[in-house]
């Protein structure tokens, strides 16, 4: 999205450079979902194509992530739901991340967590982002969708507030080294 604008703005200017096969971005965050409860998670993002736009540089790509989160819901009393998702990301000058894709809940429940309930389609996801130091500290809001009422959970919607931190493996990634 961040890369048609900027092509609607200046289409002469818009132009990749090489790929950069070093450009992952892992990261952890911890939140709290509204209505919920905590939540905490593993991230791993990829965005190997960098492209020059002005007023600055935006590298597009892939992510995949893991979240838990708590909740008290209506049906079990205090348990902890588990949220796969993947998609496409926008990451621009090293400050706002802006990805969109999809996720599906898991819900492991009964004695010794035996039983396991699946959200039935994979529902969309959007995450903004924002590290106002440059130095890997991000704040963001993500909003998602858990599923099925048959969960337990007394949320249709998710709206998390999180804090993560997110180290990019390729530290040059929107430097001026050639590629």
């Amino acid at each position: 999205m961040l890369l048609l604008f900027g092509a609607l703005i200046d289409p002469a200017g818009v132009y990749a450079r090489g790929p950069r096969p070093l450009a992952i971005i892992p990261g952890i965050s911890a939140g709290y979902i509204f209505g919920a409860g905590i939540s905490f998670g593993a991230e791993l993002n990829y965005a190997p194509i960098v492209f020059d736009m002005s007023p600055g540089r935006t590298a597009t790509g892939i992510y995949a992530s893991f979240n838990y989160f708590h909740s008290k819901g209506e049906i079990y009393a205090s348990t902890w739901y588990r949220t796969v998702s993947f998609g496409a990301l926008a990451y621009s000058d090293a400050r706002l991340m802006f990805k969109a894709g999809a996720s599906k809940t898991l819900l492991r429940w009964g004695s010794e967590n035996r039983n396991k309930t699946r959200s039935k389609k994979w529902t969309p996801e959007i995450d903004l982002s924002y590290d106002p130091t440059q130095k890997g500290t991000f704040f963001g809001y993500r909003l998602f969708f858990p599923g099925n009422a048959c969960f337990g959970l007394d949320i249709s919607t998710a709206n998390l507030l999180y804090g993560a931190y997110r180290y990019n493996v390729d530290r040059n990634l929107f430097g001026d080294a050639a590629d």
